[in-house]
């Protein structure tokens, strides 16, 4: 059996989501937390710190919890979305706060956002792949995350990101949340995870029983 790699690519669009916010993220926070609110390195680094802080707990949590949902859209698909519109709105609104306390708050609820879906969109892919074909799988979808990263390196080129620009942020913010909102759209419209996990437990059973077998034993 060969891997299916249309429906990898379209499964690694949940990787293009959280890949394009990562690099706005570390483009864009410290020079705000710098420049804009005057803040020294170690505050500064330390507020940057938060994501790798709340992962320890949250993704743990999440990953969790996406794996005892069962809704229509699946157990993976229904945190991407919800947690990618919170993500963006919040987002978007973190070059228009003047003070740093409310700034602080939006970031950490942004923060929140991207934790409720990590998770879900690393397992995804095991979800719907059989075993033996993960690993490519597993490439695909991380060379689909680096082309969301890419392109958001190429706005922030184009719309000139730095200390010179930090008085006008509002253009490349809006840039990134409409690659992030197009990218959701894609992944919505192609990804068919229930259908997709089930094809995969039938795969499973036909071309690699001794897969199914040792998993029941697990």
């Amino acid at each position: 059996m060969k891997l299916n790699y249309k429906k990898v690519i379209c499964v690694g669009f949940a990787f293009f989501l959280i890949t394009a916010f990562w690099q706005a993220y570390d483009k864009t926070i410290p020079l705000i937390l710098t420049y804009k609110f005057n803040m020294n390195q170690t505050l500064s680094g330390l507020i940057m710190a938060f994501d790798n802080v709340l992962a320890v707990f949250l993704l743990p949590l999440f990953g969790a919890i996406s794996d005892k949902t069962n809704s229509k859209m699946g157990k993976r698909t229904v945190f991407i979305l919800f947690g990618t519109i919170l993500a963006i709105v919040s987002f978007i609104f973190l070059p228009l706060i003047g003070n740093v306390w409310l700034f602080v708050a939006v970031l950490l609820i942004t923060l929140l956002s991207m934790a409720t879906f990590r998770s879900p969109a690393v397992a995804l892919m095991p979800d719907v792949t059989c075993k033996p074909l993960r690993s490519k799988g597993n490439a695909i979808i991380n060379l689909v995350g680096t082309v969301g990263g890419l392109i958001v390196l190429g706005v922030g080129l184009v719309v000139k990101v730095g200390e010179q620009t930090m008085h006008n942020l509002m253009p490349y913010y809006i840039i990134v949340c409409g690659v992030i909102l197009v990218g959701l759209i894609v992944f919505l419209l192609t990804v068919k995870e229930n259908k997709w996990a089930e094809q995969m437990r039938q795969d499973t059973e036909k071309y690699y029983p001794e897969q199914d077998e040792k998993e029941e034993k697990v």
